[in-house]
């Protein structure tokens, strides 16, 4: 793996971290918003599948070990909760979200959302089973109580909706502004090797002292009668 390509799932890494620290609470209910399936859909849309999942495996990979980066803090005590699940989904929902895309021989704002949302219902899927699953079995809630959550988790859903859908709004500009530093770097790069090719080379094989040149053959003999210091 090149460097360039772990900057860049650092860098969507990074984004989903922001988008699990900014919550944003809906009135009247226990639900907070956050922006991580954006950031999710982004990297698979940008890196691609396998390289969006990285970024995601990598994000959970952190939380894990205990930056506390997860909605509600971090460590591996985590995979109790049962929001850990959406956690689990996010490396599904953008390796989804870049397959899908890599496989499209053209690109429309719909074929992109509808390649998005596909990989967000799966996580979703894999999320809310996970949080039944949980509250069922370690917080010993009844299953009826544990279902009667799901509905909230839909709204969720539709919000993150929502948000991708702008998010393949904004796609072709995206890409645009990545194209061009993209350019703009390999334009640097070339400029720094030309400047090196300029640059005057030391006489000798691979940048060595010049050889000192051997003395001529047959010398010219000195005048007689000099004495010599």
């Amino acid at each position: 793996m090149t460097t360039k390509r772990l900057v860049r799932i650092s860098y969507f890494t990074m984004l989903t971290v922001i988008g699990g620290l900014i919550r944003i609470p809906v009135p009247l209910t226990p639900i907070r918003f956050t922006l991580q399936a954006l950031f999710v859909a982004a990297s698979g849309l940008v890196l691609g599948g396998r390289d969006g999942a990285f970024a995601q495996i990598a994000y959970a990979v952190l939380g894990l070990v205990g930056l506390p980066i997860f909605t509600t803090g971090g460590g591996i005590g985590y995979v109790f909760e049962p929001s850990f699940g959406y956690i689990l989904g996010f490396p599904l929902q953008a390796f989804i979200t870049g397959f899908l895309v890599g496989r499209k021989k053209t690109l429309s704002v719909l074929k992109l959302f509808l390649c998005a949302f596909a990989g967000l219902v799966a996580s979703y899927l894999l999320g809310i089973a996970y949080q039944v699953m949980i509250l069922t079995l370690v917080s010993h809630s009844a299953f009826a109580a544990a279902l009667a959550t799901v509905p909230s988790v839909l709204l969720m859903l539709v919000k993150d909706a929502v948000l991708i859908y702008l998010l393949c709004l904004l796609y072709p500009k995206i890409m645009n502004l990545i194209g061009k530093a993209n350019e703009k770097a390999k334009t640097q790069e070339n400029v720094q090797t030309e400047l090196k090719r300029e640059q005057p080379q030391p006489e000798g094989e691979d940048g060595a002292d010049a050889p000192e040149p051997a003395p001529p053959k047959n010398p010219v003999p000195e005048p007689a009668g000099l004495i010599k210091p």
